[in-house]
């Protein structure tokens, strides 16, 4: 017997049911199904057809293709803001040379999967790594900055100073998000010791 075919589209199914703070059988109400069937939809064991999952789609503000897993997209606008994004990292990235290019994009792909990985669940650890990976991004725009107002002839002394100052501060918080994800990262470990 095959085991259950539907656990994605189950477990998105509830995932988003409980952000909209909808208990069950309140949902299974809602859009007109036996609770029961309900139960078994967000198991995994059925799919409704596609007059229930339109229905389901409407009451979750979402897409049919979200639910189903054809998209990460929740709706039709978060795709659109989403290719608007890509393609203004796109238009970023094409005067990079493509050796640099390739290994930034490596690093912003791994950083992205790592992140995209059980978020929830070890949300402190990963809201550091992406302040941590912000504020290195953040430096960096200083120091080409910099190096910008430096070609044009339009850096003094006093920019200078400036500049130096906004390195140290950036600097000082990359350390102290480094502690941060130090101390969490330990965390974890200490409590996947005592766990075993």
């Amino acid at each position: 017997m095959e085991e259950y075919k539907f656990t994605e589209f189950g477990s998105r199914l509830k995932a988003l049911r409980e952000q909209n703070n909808i208990k069950q059988g309140q949902f299974a109400d809602k859009i007109g199904i036996v609770r029961q069937s309900m139960s078994n939809y967000e198991s995994g064991k059925h799919c409704p057809d596609v007059e229930v999952l339109k229905r389901m789609a409407n009451c979750l503000d979402c897409s049919v293709d979200y639910l189903l897993g054809l998209t990460e997209h929740r709706n039709y606008e978060s795709n659109a803001e989403f290719d608007k994004s890509l393609s203004i990292l796109t238009k970023a990235l094409y005067p990079i040379p493509e050796p640099i290019r390739n290994v930034w994009l490596d690093t912003f792909v791994g950083t992205a999967q790592w992140l995209g990985k059980d978020f929830n669940t070890n949300a402190h650890l990963h809201f550091s790594a992406v302040t941590f990976f912000n504020t290195l991004i953040e430096l960096a725009g200083y120091c080409l900055e910099a190096q910008e107002k430096q070609t044009e002839g339009n850096y003094s002394e006093e920019l200078a100073a400036e500049y130096r100052k906004k390195r140290f501060s950036m600097m000082l918080s990359l350390r102290n998000e480094l502690n941060e994800l130090d101390l969490s990262s330990n965390e974890m470990i200490e409590q996947c010791k005592g766990d075993e």
